[in-house]
């Protein structure tokens, strides 16, 4: 079925293209290449956490449907989704942890050495990921504290 990531993405997709938006037009004014890069990243980010809620959500409702009705390709498609998305986590996990112990890595080093340039990267490495990163999170922080009444 697939009808919650197609949603999930395209909620993200939404999300991300107004505040990615944002940050074009703060770079229109401020000529910051750093806010151009972050917008690209913050539309796809998301994007992104958009599908991965949507799958999580399929999942879910797979497994729990071929669970009950006894279908077991239904319940290995849910299962399916769920492992997909534990690895995609898990994945992301590493990357940032990779990430960090490159930028600590390059700070120790620029630092022995006294290179402004490389600490100038570092911290711009660092700053841009922890913008993006807000940007992304703020926005599925904001839908998870929307409220539906159902009648």
């Amino acid at each position: 079925m697939d009808w919650f990531q197609k949603i999930g993405e395209g909620t993200g997709a939404l999300a991300g293209g107004v505040i990615g938006g944002a940050f074009n037009l703060a770079t229109e004014l401020t000529h910051a290449q750093l806010l151009q890069e972050a917008g690209a990243e913050v539309f796809q980010g998301n994007k992104n956490a958009g599908k991965y809620a949507g799958q999580t959500l399929d999942g879910v409702i797979d497994t729990a449907a071929g669970f009950f009705t006894k279908n077991d390709h239904q319940l290995h498609q849910g299962k399916e989704k769920l492992a997909d998305v534990a690895r995609t986590t898990v994945n992301g996990i590493g990357d940032t942890f990779g990430f960090a112990q490159e930028q600590i890595t390059e700070a120790y080093e620029g630092g022995k050495e006294m290179d402004a340039q490389r600490l100038k990267q570092v911290a711009r490495n660092t700053g841009k990921a922890l913008l993006v990163s807000g940007a992304v999170l703020s926005v599925w922080q904001v839908g998870k504290g929307l409220k539906f009444k159902v009648k």
